[in-house]
């Protein structure tokens, strides 16, 4: 009985996994695309993209804790921490920058936009790359759980 608990809970804790990896990657890349029109004035609302960004970094923490159920490495996560402190530490050059009218702290604040940017791009791969691992892994768990619906 309590092996058959236990398989339940691996296998709703792979399906969890494969989930939140698709959607991280994608997430990713939405916030990439509203970036990329922001810096091509398309869009003019900052907001949206912090949003979005807000829901990365939620997205990166609970597949952090599903790959880790796993026992399997969260590259993706990581870098999507790592790329929330350089964002952080980017947007307070810029502020900085803006009030003392130093364009080398304004260049440094855009060099860590779109280091982030880079960074992003390369959590998506991974995160993409990592669901497709769980899919060849265990493609059965992953197929009834698309049938299901």
């Amino acid at each position: 009985m309590k092996e058959e608990i236990d398989e339940k809970k691996q296998e709703e804790v792979i399906q969890k996994a494969y989930k939140y990896n698709i959607f991280l990657g994608i997430w990713i890349i939405a916030v990439s695309i509203i970036f990329l029109l922001q810096v091509t004035k398309i869009i003019t609302d900052s907001y949206l993209a912090w949003g979005f960004g807000l829901l990365i970094l939620i997205y990166a923490i609970v597949l952090h804790v599903q790959n880790h159920k796993l026992r399997i490495k969260s590259i993706a996560s990581i870098l999507v921490y790592s790329l929330n402190v350089l964002s952080v530490i980017g947007a307070v050059l810029i502020i900085l920058a803006n009030q003392a009218h130093n364009l080398l702290e304004l260049e440094i604040g855009l060099l860590l936009g779109f280091l982030t940017l880079i960074i992003q791009v390369i959590a998506a791969v991974f995160a993409l790359l990592a669901a497709r691992k769980l899919k060849k892994r265990y493609p059965d768990l992953i197929e009834r759980k698309r049938k299901k619906f």
